[in-house]
């Protein structure tokens, strides 16, 4: 890859985000499909965020991605949102059209193609959702939105999972603490949380 006034600049926010892979992805399509693109991740603290995203304006970053802690603390930053991110309230994508930052959210979408790409019928199943952050949230909305109607969320942050149990139809929630307890009942487990990061 040969980086040069011409290249591209996109990447990922998050802190921390030395785990990530997303490089190694996005860094492998760019070059098989020979766009002049490069993807870097920005390690951003939380206090820092503001002046994140104003610096994808200030630097003419094509997009970035949002992670862990970002993706809804990102939404007061940004000039638009796309009407599914709003609806969850998490932005896992950011794009730099001429200067105006529009938040996406493709968890929710890419979450229900998988599941579709495994032949599992969403409409069946007696799903357990750990985690009620940004992830959790993309996932519990189009999995209601897919036709499931059982649906149990739970998170440490037991305020946020009660929360997102009351905006969803056929949602529950059920205290962290006792999660365990609904596994033999539930078809789908889905481990939406940072824990193995």
């Amino acid at each position: 890859m040969t980086i040069n006034g011409t290249t591209t600049i996109t990447g990922i926010f998050g802190y921390p985000i030395k785990h990530t892979f997303s490089p190694a992805m996005h860094n492998a399509a760019f070059k098989e499909r020979g766009l002049d693109y490069v993807y870097t991740p920005f390690e951003v603290h939380p206090k820092n965020l503001k002046t994140a995203v104003a610096s994808v304006k200030a630097l003419s970053l094509r997009g970035i991605n949002v992670t862990v802690p970002h993706k809804s603390a990102v939404i007061p930053f940004l000039d638009r949102l796309d009407p599914l991110a709003k609806m969850i309230g998490s932005v896992n994508t950011i794009v730099n059209n001429k200067g105006t930052l529009t938040g996406y959210n493709t968890d929710a979408s890419g979450f229900i193609h998988d599941l579709k790409n495994h032949a599992v019928s969403i409409h069946k199943q007696k799903t357990v959702l750990l985690g009620a952050g940004g992830a959790g949230r993309a996932i519990a909305t189009a999995l209601i939105q897919a036709g499931c109607r059982s649906l149990t969320i739970t998170d440490q942050d037991e305020h946020c999972a009660r929360q997102l149990a009351q905006k969803l139809r056929y949602a529950q929630f059920i205290p962290f603490a006792r999660w365990h307890t609904v596994l033999a009942s539930s078809t789908l487990l889905i481990q939406a949380t940072p824990q193995g990061m």
